[in-house]
C-alpha cells in the first residue's frame, strides 16, 4: 500500500521542470537587464541646482587655496574658507527643497554625497595643507619654531593627515547613504560627526589664521580683543593655529567614522517650539559673534566637534567610579533598564 505524501514536505519536482537555481538565475539576469536599460528621464531641477552649486563652491575653494602654486599670487585662504560656508548653505537647502516640493529621490541623495565629497571631503584637506605649508614657508617666518619645521618632513606628515580626513569623509558619506532614512523625523541626530561639521572645524580655524595674519589692516570684522594685540602676539597665535589645525583635521577625520552621536542643529535646536532658555542662549551666542566673529565661529565649531566624545568619556568615567550595587539589591526607582531608541545616521 502506497503511503500518501506528507503535507509538510513539498512534492518532488519532475525531471521536465527546470531546476530552481536555474530559474532564479534567469530572473536575476532579467532584473539586471531591466536595470541596465532603465534611464533617468526626469529629476527635480531646483534641488539639483543647489546640490551642484555645493560641489562647484567646493571646487572653487580648492582652486583659490592652490592658486599661489599656479601663478605665484598670494594665498586666498580666507576667501576659500568662506566658499566652504557657501557650500554648507547650499547643502542645507537642497534637501529641504526636495522635501518641500516632494521630489526626494535616490538620484538626489547620490548626487548630494558626491558633491559633499568635493566640498567637505577634499576641499578642507587641501585648505589645511596650504595653510600650514604657507605658514612653514614664510607667512609667519618671524616665528623661529615654524621655520625649522620644513626640515623634518612636515609636508609628508600633513599629507597623511589630509589623507585620513579625505578617507574618513568618503567612508562617512558612503555609510550615510546605506543607513539614511527618508523620514525627516528620523534625522534628529547623526552617528558620527557629519561632514559639514568637520569642514566647519577646519574652515573656522583657517579664517581665524587668515585674519590674524592681516590684523594690521583693521576693519569692522575685527573685535576689540584682536585689535588690542600687537604683531608679535598675533604671529605666535598664528603659529599655534598652524600646529592645532592638523591635529584637529586628524581628529575630525576619525570622528566622522566614529559612532558618537551628534545632534542635528537645525532639527533639534531651531525647528519647532523650544523653551525660552533656548532663545536666551542664541542671543548670547549672537552677541559673542558680533563682538569677536572669528573667535566665536572657531569656538562654536570646536564645542560642537568635542561635545560628543567629551560626553561619552564623562559617562564612561561615571560608570567606572560609581560603586556597584550589592547583589540582590532592588533596582533604583525610575530605572527601567535599557530602552530601544531609533537612531539616524
Amino acid at each position: 500500500m502506497d503511503n500518501p505524501p506528507r503535507p509538510d514536505r513539498p512534492p518532488e519536482s519532475s525531471a521536465a521542470d527546470p531546476p530552481r537555481r536555474a530559474v532564479q538565475a534567469a530572473r536575476r539576469r532579467e532584473r539586471r537587464e531591466r536595470n541596465r536599460r532603465r534611464i533617468l528621464k526626469t529629476t527635480a531641477v531646483l534641488p539639483s541646482l543647489f546640490t551642484v552649486s555645493n560641489g562647484l563652491l567646493g571646487f572653487a575653494s580648492i582652486h583659490l587655496a592652490t592658486r599661489a602654486g599656479i601663478d605665484g599670487e598670494p594665498l586666498l585662504l580666507g576667501t576659500a574658507a568662506w566658499l566652504l560656508f557657501g557650500a554648507m548653505f547650499c547643502d542645507m537647502l537642497d534637501g529641504r527643497l526636495a522635501r518641500f516640493t516632494r521630489r526626494t529621490s535616490d538620484f538626489g541623495g547620490q548626487l548630494d554625497s558626491l558633491c559633499d565629497v568635493i566640498s567637505f571631503g577634499v576641499a578642507p584637506a587641501v585648505l589645511m595643507l596650504r595653510t600650514v605649508m604657507g605658514a612653514v614657508h614664510g607667512q609667519v617666518g618671524k616665528v623661529a619654531f615654524l621655520s625649522r619645521l620644513s626640515d623634518v618632513g612636515i609636508e609628508r606628515v600633513l599629507w597623511c593627515v589630509a589623507g585620513v580626513y579625505v578617507a574618513g569623509a568618503a567612508l562617512r558619506l558612503a555609510r550615510f547613504n546605506v543607513e539614511s532614512e527618508p523620514d525627516e523625523s528620523a534625522h534628529m541626530e547623526f552617528r558620527g560627526l557629519p561632514t559639514p561639521g568637520a569642514a566647519a572645524a577646519v574652515a573656522t580655524l583657517v579664517l581665524l589664521f587668515d585674519h590674524l595674519m592681516n590684523i594690521n589692516r583693521g576693519g569692522w570684522f575685527f573685535g576689540p580683543w584682536l585689535l588690542s594685540m600687537n604683531e608679535r602676539i598675533a604671529l605666535w597665535m598664528c603659529a599655534a593655529i598652524s600646529i592645532v589645525l592638523p591635529v584637529m583635521t586628524l581628529a575630525v577625520g576619525l570622528l566622522m567614522v566614529s559612532r558618537f552621536r551628534y545632534p542635528h542643529v537645525v532639527n533639534q535646536y531651531i525647528r519647532g517650539k523650544r523653551p525660552f532658555s533656548y532663545l536666551v542662549k542664541f542671543v548670547m551666542v549672537l552677541l559673542a559673534a558680533l563682538l569677536e566673529p572669528f573667535v566665536a565661529m572657531a569656538a562654536a565649531a570646536m564645542v560642537y566637534v568635542l561635545t560628543a566624545p567629551g560626553r561619552a568619556a564623562w559617562r564612561r568615567l561615571r560608570q567606572t567610579t560609581s560603586p556597584a550595587p550589592p547583589a540582590g539589591a532592588p533596582a533604583p526607582k525610575g530605572d527601567k533598564g535599557p530602552t530601544s531608541r531609533s537612531q539616524s545616521p
